[in-house]
């Protein structure tokens, strides 16, 4: 894992729609991939993306805002291997506390997110720009 830079930008991208279209097939497209790679260039700006390589190849990456989990996406040929948990772990080491937001008909995220500590604090009826309901997710590290 490293710190992403701005040549990263297209592969970030890349990740971030084929990732949606395989793992979120639900999802309504709302931008152009045009838009979505102006939208990761403003997330690299905001904060911090973490890129998970594997044989020199990003094939995941975690947008932190600080503390605050905008996305987690990994290359669709990479699921389950435990990059996603390389790099939420990573986020956890830095934070004392971690929020996200998550679509309710993403099981598979719902699962994994739990797996790792995360309470669902809050569930809307679609108050985002998807139009889907989705939920608020919390981790809290744990006094020592």
């Amino acid at each position: 894992m490293r710190e992403a830079r701005a040549s990263d930008i297209d592969a970030i991208a890349d990740i971030f729609l084929r990732s949606r279209q395989v793992a979120l097939p639900f999802l309504p497209i709302v931008h152009t991939p045009q838009e979505d790679r102006a939208h990761m260039q403003d997330m690299l700006a905001r904060g911090q993306i973490t890129l998970a390589v594997l044989d020199e190849r990003a094939v995941g990456f975690l947008v932190d805002l600080k503390g605050w989990i905008a996305h987690l996406y990994l290359a669709p040929d990479v699921r389950r291997l435990g990059i996603g948990q390389a790099l939420l772990v990573d986020a956890k080491s830095k934070h004392q506390r971690l929020e996200l937001w998550c679509f309710q008909q993403n099981w598979a995220a719902r699962a994994f997110y739990e797996k790792n500590g995360f309470v669902c604090v809050k569930e809307t009826d679609g108050d985002n720009e998807e139009k889907l309901p989705d939920r608020l997710y919390r981790w809290q590290k744990k006094a020592d």
